[in-house]
């Protein structure tokens, strides 16, 4: 063989090694990559900087499972009045107006139209507008969904937290969560003269003012 035909040979099998080398780092990234966002990083916070386990946005199916705020017209998991920690969520996703404190995919002033989709007092609970009759698949005693009553499933007092805005357990709160009227009045806890649990009345039980209150 020629020494030409020698470097044509040891030139091919040189570019067949470079290439070689340029894709493997290439492959291997792929094997080890994990979509930005559904992952949390060590404080259990996800991308949206609040809890994984409660961000619409990496948890999409709960839009869905936790049905519709009838007080504010809004899916219970993307509102915000009832749920003040998604406001992180919003400003992270770059959906906020500053200027009427709402996300901007919310703000009926920003936004006219929006008001067409607006529900107020339409929820799958039961509420005093439809009499305690529930309209919702898998309601408990309570009259209520099994899955969202912090009386069949206790479970939630410890893994919803604490709502620091009304000082009582997030899963508990009247307040943040209106369907629960129905809960405590079948539960036979309602203090019908200032419209809040009897277990909750501070004007009726001062005491419950020296409680310890949670972290949140």
């Amino acid at each position: 063989m020629s020494g030409r035909m020698w470097m044509l040979v040891l030139l091919l099998a040189g570019i067949g090694f470079v290439s070689a080398c340029e894709k493997k780092p290439v492959e291997a990234g792929k094997s080890g990559t994990t979509p930005a966002s559904t992952t949390a990083d060590g404080s259990g916070r996800c991308p949206h900087t609040i809890k994984l386990e409660k961000c619409p946005f990496c948890n999409p199916a709960l839009i869905e499972s936790e049905g519709f705020c009838g007080e504010h017209g809004v899916a219970e998991a993307l509102c915000v009045q009832c749920r003040s920690y998604l406001k992180a969520a919003f400003r992270a996703k770059g959906d906020w107006c500053a200027d009427h404190e709402v996300p901007e995919s919310q703000c009926v002033q920003c936004n006219p139209e929006i008001k067409e989709r607006i529900r107020p007092g339409e929820h799958g609970t039961p509420t005093p507008a439809n009499d305690g009759k529930t309209t919702e698949a898998g309601a408990c005693e309570h009259m209520i969904s099994q899955a969202k009553c912090p009386f069949c499933t206790p479970s939630l007092i410890e893994s919803d937290g604490f709502c620091k805005e009304h000082e009582v357990a997030e899963a508990l709160c009247v307040k943040c969560r209106p369907y629960l009227e129905a809960a405590f009045k079948a539960k036979g806890d309602w203090c019908a003269e200032h419209g809040t649990p009897e277990s909750q009345c501070v004007l009726c039980n001062p005491e419950l003012k020296d409680k310890p209150r949670g972290n949140g």
